[in-house]
């Protein structure tokens, strides 16, 4: 009984080699492959090793870009809630928060704590779904990269994640620490 001969794949082609191109491989282990790597679209094809060290550079970049995004977030948070803070405080003669007192009793019930929650405006609200939704981008885009399993890729991504905490992560807040918040994770956003 014959099936026919369906070794030769007869008038079938793979996708990018219609024509002898190289193709994008598509790893699903560890890997250090260099040629015919793919970072995300199939028109950010790595050739060789020049190539994949440009690419390396610009996953670090977006990577410390991505670092960048998080502590202007935070940034602009702050000075929302500065903002806030000192309009709902209109018999005050400083600018500046008062320190809180020492302790845990500081951290539970410390002025900041009776600051309570306001409602944004929709500008307000909008720039920071923005940035939200920006930032949730990037760390998707990210995860994309290093599901390539590509060993250059991936430190490419703790290379520029560390340089990006290490610029924007000088400071802490001990408060947030102490009450059992970090505010940090290992989450994408």
């Amino acid at each position: 009984m014959n099936h026919g001969d369906h070794s030769g794949h007869g008038g079938h082609s793979m996708p990018g080699m219609e024509h002898g191109m190289p193709a994008c491989s598509m790893n699903m282990l560890w890997n250090n492959q260099i040629a015919d790597t793919c970072v995300v679209f199939e028109s950010w094809h790595i050739t060789g090793p020049m190539t994949m060290a440009i690419s390396c550079i610009v996953v670090m970049a977006i990577s410390f870009g991505y670092s960048t995004l998080l502590n202007s977030i935070k940034t602009f948070d702050r000075k929302i809630a500065l903002s806030l803070y000192q309009t709902s405080q209109p018999n005050r003669r400083e600018n500046t928060i008062t320190p809180v007192q020492n302790g845990y009793n500081a951290i539970e019930g410390g002025s900041l704590a009776k600051a309570g929650v306001t409602r944004l405006s929709l500008q307000t609200r909008l720039t920071r779904a923005s940035l939200y939704a920006l930032s949730v981008g990037i760390s998707f885009w990210l995860m994309l990269v290093a599901m390539t399993y590509n060993t250059y890729l991936f430190l490419s991504i703790i290379i520029g994640a560390f340089l990006g905490h290490i610029i924007y992560e000088a400071e802490m807040d001990v408060g947030t620490v102490l009450a059992g918040g970090n505010g940090k994770g290992l989450a994408c956003h």
